[in-house]
């Protein structure tokens, strides 16, 4: 029988090849993991409400471990969806009580009152200028709300256009933030309202003791500690219209925190965004241990008005880690210029850095929605079409949860008049975890709660996020992709209340409630 002989320079051939494979998988995790893609399930959901969508949030309302969704429309019944633990919901906006049909725009959870129970806060515009009160419905416990606002002390009645919660002075309850268009014929000069929580069911408000009673053409509010010294900072975006007049001063307003004062200190930082600031929302994009955040424009509203800076594109800003910012659009390749209004950052993929979902269209018609793939080196790569997400329809909100807890993000985009739609991620390999915080002296949400997930040298970062981008919410549940890390070194969370928590060898692929201690 012949022998098969082997020959030494192929074997040394092969061995170089094999070195190298292994060595790209291992830095490379992305290179191994197939893409992921969506599939569209809004019909077998039934959570295409065709009507005129403007926002959207995910959240646990009854307290069963799986995600709710609701949905505002403007001039129509909005929408409680309860998720029914099989893939489909159930509308019981109207028997829970929070079927408001005025003008809803943006929607926030968050336990204000520490009951445990995530309560709702509505945000109501002018519609054909009467102005309709802004609503706090209360969560009863027993899947029934009833409206406080106006004994709560936060019904006021604007151009209201966005909400956030944070717990600005650390006192352990929920504040509120509401975003105004001042400047327009209707609310004759209706600023921006800070509401300081009493921590006895009422706010006070304290807008111009704050030094937050900005008079601006305001859209969507952003909470986060950018410059990690313990507490909450933001960012208000304004635009400019030739419908409405300038808002006063620069467009864009970096709040600065000093124990419950505040500073606008966006142009000593460098941030000098164009006009038309529809959504914000801030994430760790590059992993290096501090917020960075992303403006999306609509460049539409700029159409016969010119700007007084970059055109109308969406503006990505890197966190210096020294108080100050620096414009990487062009370098990451996110200056998109269609009409965007919402933007969220999300680890689609679970792989271990933050991509960057933009919302296009809303009521200047159909245009695709834009998923920027992070590639790890700064840059970033539009799939949306490739993944099946593309929504090339009037895109005004979206949120982004694991509706289904099998570890991975779907996505709920609002359409203005046509159907909302449904994404269900329909995952790869990755590993992952979802944390769920429960304060106990810090709010009991725990809303602006810092995350910090270690894996070898390798640190993530997220925030618990109180309401950013336009009229939506991502779910308060934190997630993280761990590409394929099998075990979570060290996993710490910073409480609002300044606690620090650590956790060691946690191990991966669950959804983990985390309570203060």
């Amino acid at each position: 029988m012949n022998k098969i002989k082997s020959n030494p320079k192929i074997l040394h051939s092969a061995g170089i090849v094999f070195l190298f494979t292994l060595l790209i998988s291992c830095i490379c995790p992305k290179i191994a993991v197939s893409q992921v893609t969506f599939t569209d399930i809004t019909s077998s959901a039934n959570v295409g409400n065709n009507s005129r969508g403007l926002g959207a949030a995910w959240g646990d309302y009854n307290n069963d471990g799986f995600l709710d969704l609701y949905v505002s429309n403007y001039n129509d019944v909005n929408v409680l969806y309860k998720n029914n633990k099989d893939g489909t919901f159930s509308n019981v906006g109207s028997s829970a009580g929070v079927d408001d049909d005025s003008t809803g725009v943006d929607i926030v959870w968050g336990d204000y009152n520490n009951d445990g129970f995530l309560d709702l806060y509505l945000v109501n515009d002018v519609g054909a200028g009467y102005g309709a009160k802004n609503l706090l419905y209360r969560n009863n416990g027993d899947d029934t709300f009833t409206n406080v606002a106006d004994e709560a002390g936060v019904s006021s009645r604007g151009y209201g256009l966005c909400a956030a919660w944070a717990d600005y002075d650390k006192d352990g309850f929920l504040d509120l933030y509401v975003t105004n268009n001042a400047h327009t014929i209707f609310c004759y000069g209706q600023s921006n309202k800070l509401y300081r929580n009493k921590g006895d069911g009422t706010f006070d408000d304290v807008t111009e003791t704050a030094g937050v009673g900005e008079k601006g053409n305001s859209m969507g509010v952003a909470w986060c500690d950018y410059d990690n010294d313990g507490d909450q900072d933001f960012c208000v975006l304004n635009f400019a219209s030739p419908f409405l007049d300038d808002p006063e001063g620069n467009p864009s307003v970096l709040y600065h925190n000093n124990n419950g004062i505040f500073t606008d200190v966006a142009s000593s930082s460098g941030i000098e965004h164009t006009d038309g600031g529809h959504g914000v929302a801030w994430g760790d994009y590059d992993n290096d241990g501090d917020m960075d955040f992303y403006i999306a424009n609509n460049s539409a509203i700029l159409s016969t008005s010119p700007p007084r800076s970059s055109l109308g594109k969406n503006v990505l800003y890197r966190n210096n880690n020294d108080g100050t910012f620096t414009d990487v659009t062009d370098e990451a390749g996110v200056g998109s210029t269609l009409t965007s209004t919402e933007v969220t950052w999300v680890d689609y993929d679970n792989d271990g850095d933050l991509d960057l979902h933009v919302v296009n269209g809303g009521i200047q018609g159909n245009q695709s929605s834009i998923l920027y793939e992070n590639n790890g080196d700064g840059t970033f790569s539009d799939i949306a079409g490739t993944a099946g997400i593309q929504n090339t329809g009037p895109g005004e909100g979206a949120t982004w949860g694991d509706y289904d807890n099998d570890g991975d993000m779907d996505l709920y985009v609002v359409n203005y008049n046509q159907s909302n739609k449904l994404y269900r991620n329909n995952g790869n390999s990755n590993h992952w975890i979802i944390i769920k915080p429960v304060g106990t002296t810090s709010n009991r949400a725990g809303i602006g709660a810092r995350i910090e997930v270690t894996v070898g040298t390798s640190t993530q970062i997220r925030e618990v996020d109180g309401g950013s981008g336009f009229c939506s919410q991502d779910s308060l549940w934190v997630h993280f992709g761990l590409g394929s890390d099998e075990k979570i070194d060290t996993l710490k969370i910073k409480w609002p209340g300044g606690k620090v928590q650590t956790l060691s060898d946690v191990a991966v692929d669950q959804i983990r409630t985390i309570t203060e201690e």
